[in-house]
């Protein structure tokens, strides 16, 4: 059996079926898809779970109307992922599979090759970089340090095996650090003829200084400028999500992001580990979360999500590779924080724990992904207590003090038809499903703060819901210690900081990388928010409307890769690179500070040292 996929001209999807030797009906095709099917011609849908679909033909040419997604035309990420097909004994069958085509392709978009005259190197830009025209030799890029620096060196070994540079105790142009009473992060590096003086605050201000520096050597070689560089960041909040729970990432593959991070002075990674697809780390309080809830296959209880396939994948992270990766992350100067998403886009946990839900409820209620019943229960004794359990352990498992725990895109009736609902409510006096919403985030936050821990949470936990997709939100009394990160569009962010409300800037426009980079057929990514040009992102003027008042409550900027899309890890580095780097500068900067130019010319000086470190990159 041989599969064509092909996007029609008129923006259908076909699935053609050739060199068939079995009847229709007696075979299906299973796959997933990131647009759900809205229309199906010459099969039926057997099954349905999110946007795991497995099909029964009734011909040789299936055609699909999917989702239409805002840019109008489909990409290769838009057919079908981990395609398969199997008899009626659920046996794999042969079957060739052909790539996706296109019968009206949109070429891919062509980019200026030139480079910029004028050169600043570092990215981000420092606030103060004053280059002589004089330049010191570094023979052989030695540069000798104290021998009480040689561990904090040995650290950033990852980082300096894509250079020739080498710090040593014994020789080479010297290095001499001094602590200084600056702010968090804030360094100051005077390179004169006779030494390297390098001021520094704190840990990251003495890691930074030495990335700036590698990025100088980087494009001068062995020909320092005489120079004066004094940098600190404008905001304190600089991270990165990565989405583990819709593909699974190894500790080795986390780090490498971290690396890039670190290069670009980034200093806080979100962890999304738990949603409807899996969940990933491991509990002691529940240990069949991980045993069962981790991976996914056909003969798995969790079907093959987002192109896993017929064979069990997935994966989960113990608490000793949690530990290893925070203190991974300490000695680049990032701060780890976990997300565990509730009380929706938990169809995984209900799966295993389907106590967590009323099962007297006579109402089935469907997120933006297709999910049914995918909501705990606020009114239910063991959600009380699977909450206190699982808080408890990951304040032990996790250093820093913030526990992001999810509250978006919960279904308008989810809690609907629940007679545990409508007695817990009339019992305390909750007047709606938004205050019963506001109700159970302030119950966490207060468990939360009794281990001196603080809670984040998607917009939709302070704020009603910007997007129209059947999501309810906020009733707006949820205590204002709850930090909030800003998704669904620039206005709520804003809006966020102005209700007094810490705030996180990731607006989907711009900070969401799982959005493709223009509207060509051969790009990869979705585009609900938007198409992300890598000049768009440094275009971004985050902070253009916020009054003085608002700036105090903004705690920074944040990218994020949801990874419905990266059904292959060959797709990871070009959705992530180099739009982070961009993200990076108006992150530090809070926007740009040189002309786009110039920023490109640094830019790509510094991925040729990224592509050292095996970075491949999106052109731009």
């Amino acid at each position: 059996m041989e599969i064509h996929l092909i996007f029609t001209k008129n923006n259908k999807l076909k699935i053609k079926i050739s060199n068939n030797q079995y009847s229709h009906g007696d075979f299906k095709v299973c796959f997933s898809l990131v647009y759900s099917i809205q229309e199906i011609i010459g099969a039926t849908i057997s099954k349905q779970i999110g946007r795991y679909y497995e099909i029964h033909s009734q011909q040789d040419e299936i055609i699909l109307t999917l989702q239409e997604p805002r840019i109008g035309s489909y990409n290769l990420s838009c057919g079908p992922e981990g395609l398969f097909v199997l008899g009626n004994d659920d046996q794999k069958l042969e079957c060739k599979i052909s790539p996706l085509d296109f019968e009206n392709p949109i070429p891919e978009i062509l980019y200026s090759g030139e480079k910029d005259k004028i050169f600043d190197p570092i990215i981000p830009l420092p606030n103060i970089l004053k280059l002589e025209k004089e330049t010191i030799q570094i023979k052989n890029l030695d540069f000798k340090i104290s021998p009480d620096e040689k561990k904090f060196f040995d650290n950033l070994n990852n980082l300096l095996k894509a250079s020739n540079i080498k710090f040593n105790t014994s020789s080479g142009h010297s290095i001499v650090f001094k602590k200084q009473n600056f702010q968090s992060e804030e360094y100051k590096i005077n390179i004169k003829k006779e030494s390297i003086s390098i001021e520094y605050s704190d840990y990251g201000g003495k890691l930074y200084s030495i990335i700036t520096l590698i990025q100088l050597i980087n494009f001068y070689k062995t020909y320092l400028p005489i120079c004066l560089i004094e940098d600190s960041p404008s905001l304190s909040w600089r991270g990165m999500h990565l989405d583990c729970a819709r593909q699974f990432y190894t500790i080795d593959e986390i780090k490498r992001l971290m690396d890039y991070m670190c290069f670009f002075k980034l200093n806080r990674f979100h962890w999304h580990l738990t949603d409807n697809e899996a969940w990933r780390i491991e509990l002691k309080c529940y240990p069949n979360l991980t045993k069962l809830g981790a991976f996914r296959g056909y003969n798995e209880i969790i079907p093959p999500f987002y192109g896993t396939g017929f064979n069990k994948s997935g994966g989960y992270y113990s608490r000793s590779e949690v530990n290893e990766l925070i203190e991974y992350a300490k000695h680049r100067n990032i701060e780890i924080m976990p997300e565990i998403d509730l009380p929706a886009h938990s169809w995984t946990l209900l799966k295993v724990m389907p106590e967590l839900r009323d099962s007297s409820s006579n109402i089935i209620a469907e997120d933006v992904g297709n999910y049914p019943n995918n909501t705990i229960n606020p009114a239910i004794d063991e959600t009380h207590k699977f909450l206190k359990n699982i808080l408890a352990e990951l304040t032990e498992i996790f250093s820093f003090n913030i526990i992001h725990v999810g509250v978006d895109e919960r279904p308008r009736e989810s809690w609907e038809g629940s007679p545990k609902v409508i007695e817990y409510m009339k019992n305390n006096n909750i007047a709606s499903f938004d205050e019963l919403q506001d109700d159970y985030m302030n119950n966490i936050i207060n468990i939360l703060k009794k281990s001196n821990n603080l809670t984040a949470a998607w917009n939709e936990a302070a704020l009603p819901p910007h997007n129209e997709i059947g999501s309810s939100g906020s009733a707006g009394k949820v205590d204002k210690s709850c930090i909030i990160f800003a998704w669904e569009h620039p206005d709520v962010g804003l809006m966020s900081a102005k209700k007094g409300f810490k705030t996180v800037l990731c607006p989907g426009h711009k900070t969401y990388f799982d959005m493709a980079h223009n509207k060509s057929t051969y790009e990869r990514g979705i585009c609900w928010a938007a198409t992300i040009e890598v000049k768009e992102v440094f275009d971004w003027e985050p902070l253009k409307d916020y009054e003085t008042e608002d700036l105090q409550n903004v705690l920074g900027i944040q990218g994020q890769l949801w990874s419905e899309t990266i059904t292959n890890k060959d797709y990871f580095d070009q959705m992530i690179n180099p739009r982070l780097a961009a993200l990076a500068e108006i992150a530090w900067c809070t926007k740009a500070k040189r002309p786009w130019a110039q920023f490109r010319s640094s830019l790509l000086n510094n991925l040729d040292f990224l592509s050292k470190l095996g970075w491949k990159f999106h052109n731009f």
